[in-house]
């Protein structure tokens, strides 16, 4: 079957742009923007007239300009989805040596500190729980001692904000810890 059909109308037929499938038909819609009904643009990339959008933090400062989107490391944390802010990469990073009781991350650390992920550095498999908890609450166990594959690497992503406090890392005499986040 062709494309396109026609529909007769009072001074005669108006064809409409559509795509034949398989015998289907279905409508073929241009997408168009502009200012007003007069000025229509069609959404082209290839002609520089790319769909326009702005990106907004939660206190609906945009972070675009003319030119496309501009977000600085400063303005991710800002950005919210869902209403939990979104982080990649972590701001900060801070080491735990091995044998530490409740370190407080970077300085005092408080509610709200964000904690993305902890890379585990396992030397003594015996010996290589790590536990974290933030402020009051209580510690949470996320490597066991004796862990499955011994001594190496375990990547630990979390994504959690503290509820009550800052950050707390406390880690076994065979394991170190890289925590990263946004912490304060």
């Amino acid at each position: 079957m062709a494309d396109n059909s026609s529909i007769p109308v009072a001074s005669g037929n108006e064809t409409f742009a559509n795509y034949d499938v398989s015998g289907v038909k279905y409508p073929r819609v241009k997408l168009t923007w502009g200012p007003t009904s007069g000025a229509p643009n069609d959404a082209d990339v290839a002609s520089g007239k790319p769909i326009p959008m702005q990106i907004r933090d939660s206190g609906g400062t945009s972070l675009t300009d003319s030119t496309g989107i501009k977000i600085s490391t400063s303005q991710i944390g800002s950005l919210v989805a869902g209403g939990v802010p979104v982080v990649s990469g972590g701001y900060e990073y801070q080491n735990v040596a091995a044998g530490t009781t409740a370190t407080i991350q970077v300085s005092a650390g408080a509610t709200g500190d964000y904690l993305e992920s902890i890379l585990c550095i396992v030397a003594t498999a015996a010996t290589s729980q790590v536990m974290i908890g933030d402020g009051i609450t209580p510690a949470t166990v996320i490597l066991p001692n004796a862990v499955g594959a011994g001594v190496g690497t375990y990547p630990i992503p979390l994504g959690l904000t503290s509820k009550t406090g800052s950050w707390r890392v406390t880690t076994a005499a065979g394991v170190s810890i890289i925590a990263t986040g946004n912490f304060s």
